[in-house]
């Protein structure tokens, strides 16, 4: 009955067939082999140990469901065997349910100390037993199969999540072919906080002749259904300015606005996508210090001489509307030293504050950027981002986050 002579390659192989094995550790062959047959007759496997020492050989090299553990061994006692099958952070696992005639409160408090999950005294109920038994395999089982469910949760969040970071890097590249300011601006800063991985907003800079052509655009959601919108919004604004030639402000979101409800088939029906995206967009054209601005929803400050001025876009998003009109540009003398800003909603809208959960909002934005307009442009950008971490705290951000500062 000794374990050491037994195959366990053989052992670990039948175990994986799913029908339980049990190891009962008794120096009484007597017990040994009445355990043995009650819980054959239930249907489960058995090996036996007659000492402290074959029972830890035998858990050392085979998986078992359960463990009957008798406490009152020459060599190892049982608590011993209990106290090393616990300290193994792989073996730890297996139930151990202690089968002895050691009835004291000591004892029994000694034993759940060490970790066992039942304490049975000797002489014991063959049904009381095996109900015993049959609870702590069942709790296993579903603890396993927990396990692996998590295991397999893990693995698939692993691929999940190299997936979207590899989609981040297809985003993060598809933006900075149009999004090179060096040397366009005298100075400028871009503040790009994703709520997720992939973001839902997107910023657009692209020099066409003499005129630099600045965008930043806010899609519906954000993770992966904004990232899979900024795209889209990123190709469409391609396709028509640097295919279609078309530069002016307020024409480009009229036709970006046309592709959208194409691409996404809208046609006013009430099932349909209603995806789309907010957005503003200014050509600059440094000879003669103009700028034409064009808005669907978003605004876009200036501060000048120390003034703060804001230009509002229209109330329509670039996506289908009950109410469709043609954007309408504004003409804006500009002079060197001024300063643009240009942002989507997520930095106003997020919630935080130190005494009531509230939203940042844009009036106390504008401020802040009156405020910190007079410091260099990069550390306006950080001036920026300890506000923002500083005002969310400890709650969520809430949505996709792009502030871009340009000096002229």
């Amino acid at each position: 009955m000794n374990g050491k002579n037994s195959n366990s390659n053989f052992l670990m192989e039948e175990n994986n067939s799913g029908t339980p094995l049990v190891l009962i550790v008794d120096d009484m062959p007597k017990n040994l082999q009445i355990l043995g047959n009650y819980l054959r007759k239930e249907g489960y496997k058995v090996e036996f140990a007659i000492d402290g020492e074959s029972a830890l050989d035998w858990i050392k090299r085979v998986d078992f469901d359960l463990v009957l553990l008798d406490v009152m061994m020459p060599g190892i006692d049982g608590f011993e065997v209990c106290r090393t099958i616990k300290r193994d952070p792989i073996k730890q696992k297996i139930p151990v349910i202690f089968l002895t005639a050691k009835v004291d409160t000591e004892s029994i408090l000694n034993g759940f100390e060490l970790g066992a999950v039942d304490y049975v005294f000797k002489p014991f109920n063959k049904k009381e037993l095996i109900a015993r038994v049959r609870t702590q395999i069942e709790l296993k089982k579903g603890r396993d199969a927990i396990a692996n469910n998590l295991k397999e949760i893990g693995h698939k969040n692993k691929l999940i999540t190299y997936s979207i970071q590899y989609a981040q890097t297809i985003q993060t590249a598809l933006m900075k072919a149009f999004q090179n300011a060096s040397g366009l601006f005298a100075d400028q800063f871009f503040l790009f906080l994703p709520r997720d991985i992939v973001s839902g907003d997107f910023y657009w800079i692209y020099k066409m002749n003499s005129k630099i052509l600045v965008g930043v655009f806010d899609c519906t959601g954000h993770g992966i259904p904004g990232a899979f919108m900024s795209i889209l919004g990123v190709t469409l604004l391609k396709e028509t300015v640097l295919s279609e030639k078309i530069t002016e402000p307020p024409l480009i979101l009229n036709r970006l606005r046309e592709k959208i409800i194409n691409a996404l088939g809208q046609e006013g029906n009430f099932q349909e996508v209603r995806d789309g995206m907010d957005g503003t967009i200014i050509s600059y054209d440094p000879e003669n210090m103009k700028i034409v601005f064009a808005g669907a929803y978003n605004p876009i400050y200036i501060i000048s001489k120390n003034e703060i001025h804001e230009f509002t876009g229209d109330k329509m998003p670039l996506s289908f509307y009950p109410k469709m009109a043609n954007f309408s540009g504004t003409d804006i003398d500009v002079r060197k030293g001024d300063i643009i800003y240009m942002f989507t909603d997520g930095y106003a809208d997020q919630f935080g504050g130190d005494n009531e959960i509230k939203k940042f909002r844009r009036r106390r934005f504008r401020e802040l950027l009156f405020e910190i307009h007079g410091e260099p442009l990069n550390i306006q950008q950080q001036i920026l981002s300890d506000t923002f971490n500083t005002w969310k705290g400890k709650e969520e951000q809430v949505d996709d986050i792009i502030v871009i500062g340009l000096e002229l």
